[in-house]
């Protein structure tokens, strides 16, 4: 799989004119000289090097301008692919997305539980090679893979730390092990911050000033984008509202919000009730007792439908603190747990944010669940790929490893 790296842009301005094609288009010339202020001889020669490149395409005539007709350009969506992939304790998810950032194919599988990091990561790569195949999509065409993972991540060196549902990854080298072994770009980063960019690629974002996307598998965390820019603290480890203390035990000991919210959360205060656990078959890994739970809730059950509200009360504090912290005007909910569940959390976290908001005199905040939902973090970090390479808008991203 190894091979010579497939570049989309070098340049600011042939990235801006791109990325501007593929939100704007189909769009002229003019207009693109007008939206980004270059010159039309800068215009000229950046989209004929995108046309000889073949990442753009002339699409036909336009309104006309001044009497004459105007040749419209857009993006050509199969010209580039970006390979997503996302790690968690509870499931693995593979994407591949097209030059638009729209999904062209997708793959989920069981979590990394207990598994040896390095002989994982041969298969993962595998698995990538198959789904490549099985889509018809040259090798060669592929700009990177976008790999993520929960926190505490080391974006500058590629690392993993050992999070709390993959005890067996702690001071793992991903992204060079995976890059070593395909021969590809890689870009790595933290799960939550990749579903906040997949939603801001969507369009879940469209018109907020400052977004969060809460996303939660086995953990709970959370991407804010201000104006559409990541907001990434000093090690790109922020916004972990799963590690906002909410409440104290009997003892006094500090309880953070993944002690009384997450998934595991849930399972634990289902099994103080052995005769409920026995009656709802309660059984395998956390999150296949969480996945039982949501369903009987689904289905009516009173004591399961309670487990989830309150689990989304106590995140709901966390999240409005959230809120609070970076006046948020837009909340979206991500990720596995969120997929089976999200009803009920969207339910209980709409009501409760936006009655406690500090500024809610001054505004609302729209809470939504993802459109991407399940693969938002896969999502995400198929456009990491493309964004660092198209939207140098966006501060603090990690370039890819060649």
């Amino acid at each position: 799989m190894a091979r010579s790296r497939v570049s989309l842009s070098t340049g600011t301005s042939k990235g801006l004119v791109l990325d501007l094609i593929r939100t704007l288009g189909p769009i002229s010339r003019t207009d693109l000289a007008a939206e980004t202020g270059l010159t039309a001889a800068t215009m000229s020669n950046v989209v004929r090097q995108l046309l000889d490149e073949g990442l753009i395409h002339e699409t036909g005539l336009g309104r006309p301008n001044g009497g004459r007709p105007v040749v419209l350009l857009e993006v050509d969506t199969s010209a580039r692919y970006a390979v997503g992939l996302q790690l968690g304790g509870e499931s693995i998810t593979y994407v591949v997305v097209n030059l638009r950032g729209a999904v062209v194919g997708r793959l989920r599988a069981p979590g990394v539980g207990a598994s040896e990091p390095t002989a994982m990561v041969a298969g993962l790569v595998e698995q990538i090679r198959v789904i490549l195949l099985g889509l018809g999509i040259d090798e060669q065409l592929v700009v990177g893979i976008g790999v993520v993972a929960p926190g505490p991540v080391d974006i500058a060196r590629g690392m993993v730390f050992g999070p709390a549902h993959m005890e067996a990854w702690k001071d793992v080298p991903l992204r060079d092990l995976i890059a070593e072994a395909t021969g590809l770009p890689v870009v790595f980063d933290n799960d939550a911050t990749a579903a906040a960019l997949g939603d801001f690629w969507g369009g879940a974002t469209e018109g907020a000033r400052a977004h969060a996307t809460v996303y939660m598998g086995l953990g709970v965390g959370a991407g804010v984008l201000i104006d559409g820019t990541v907001f990434r603290g000093a090690s790109s480890n922020s916004a972990e509202i799963g590690h906002i203390v909410i409440a104290t035990d009997a003892s006094g000991r500090a309880l953070v919000a993944e002690d009384v919210a997450d998934p595991t959360a849930v399972v634990r205060t289902a099994h103080e009730n052995p005769d409920e656990v026995t009656r709802l078959g309660l059984t395998g890994d956390d999150f296949t007792q969480f996945t039982a739970i949501a369903k009987a809730s689904a289905r009516g059950d009173a004591f399961a439908t309670g487990l989830l509200e309150a689990s989304a009360r106590h995140l709901a504090t966390a999240v409005t603190s959230l809120a609070n912290l970076f006046d948020l005007d837009s909340i979206t909910l991500a990720g596995p747990a969120f997929a089976i569940a999200g009803a009920i959390y969207l339910r209980v976290i709409d009501a409760q944010v936006n009655a406690d908001f500090f500024a809610r005199s001054r505004h609302g905040i729209r809470v939504r669940l993802s459109p991407q939902l399940q693969d938002a973090a896969a999502v995400g970090a198929a456009t990491l790929v493309l964004q660092s390479e198209l939207a140098p808008r966006t501060m603090g991203l990690a370039g890819p490893s060649d």
